[in-house]
């Protein structure tokens, strides 16, 4: 019964939504937007091939290890904050971004699946909470690590979940939901480009339906036989911030010394919760 009654609520939420929209979904471009695709090279795919892709493409990836150009847009910083930094990530959900400008660290974010931590030396603060959990509006962070881990692991996207997908001329839109008590809700929007069958862009959202944090990946390379974006920009609609990493020198599947995930506290630095 509970199922059957779950099954009931996903139809109803889904033909509530299709008419109108949601609040936090943007408006998607129609094919005369894209006049560049050649529609000749358009795949039709079913919904079970286009979820089985999506869970695979990244699915050879366990390590990654990148230099990165960085740019960081947020209303308290003047303009951009544009540095060079690395990128270090291992399945499931550990990720390091170190920026740095002038030989000095500009920024230290780490996420070791448990717990995350964004250090400012600057402003000798770090901003720290439990990873996955809804974070306060009550300070001054403006990234969080567990996210940008959260976003590269599309094959976690449909644990538990159910989906549905809307076809369009040159994309698949896949809208993941999830049930919170009698509640269902968006959990995940995938766009899934329908040349190259690659994730383009994908919304992850909190259990009040708002926006949690939206990513863009381009300019796809393969590496090691994996297809690796070498673009890739998060936004945080909360913060208005934006963090864009543009990656070289990758590579893939080398193990990683278990320290880089290690957090140590700095001196002289403060530690504020932020869940």
């Amino acid at each position: 019964m509970q199922f059957k009654s779950f099954i009931t609520k996903t139809i109803l939420f889904i033909l509530l939504i299709l008419p109108v929209g949601c609040a936090t979904h943007q408006v998607r471009p129609y094919i005369s937007d894209k006049p560049d695709i050649d529609l000749r090279k358009v795949r039709t795919l079913s919904f079970t091939k286009v979820k089985d892709t999506i869970r695979t493409e990244k699915s050879g990836i366990t390590t990654l290890k990148a230099k990165a150009d960085i740019i960081i847009t947020n209303p308290e910083i003047n303009g951009e904050f544009k540095c060079k930094g690395i990128v270090r990530y291992q399945k499931p959900g550990k990720i390091r971004v170190i920026g740095s400008k002038l030989a000095m660290t500009a920024f230290d974010m780490l996420s070791d699946g448990e717990n995350y931590w964004f250090y400012l030396p600057k402003e000798r603060v770090v901003y720290t909470g439990k990873c996955d959990t809804i974070k306060g509006t009550d300070t001054n962070a403006y990234i969080f690590p567990d996210d940008i881990a959260a976003l590269l692991e599309h094959d976690k996207l449909f644990e538990g979940r159910y989906a549905y997908m809307e076809t369009w001329p040159t994309f698949w839109l896949v809208h993941v939901l999830d049930q919170f008590g009698n509640r269902v809700a968006p959990y995940a929007r995938l766009m899934v480009n329908r040349v190259e069958s690659t994730v383009t862009e994908l919304t992850m959202f909190k259990p009040d339906s708002f926006i949690r944090a939206q990513a863009s990946f381009n300019d796809y390379t393969e590496t090691n036989g994996q297809s690796v974006p070498e673009s890739i920009q998060i936004h945080w609609p909360d913060t208005d911030t934006t963090l864009s990493l543009n990656l070289n020198n990758i590579i893939i599947n080398e193990p990683l010394k278990p320290e880089i995930f290690h957090f140590k506290k700095p001196k002289k630095a403060d530690i504020i919760e932020t869940n």
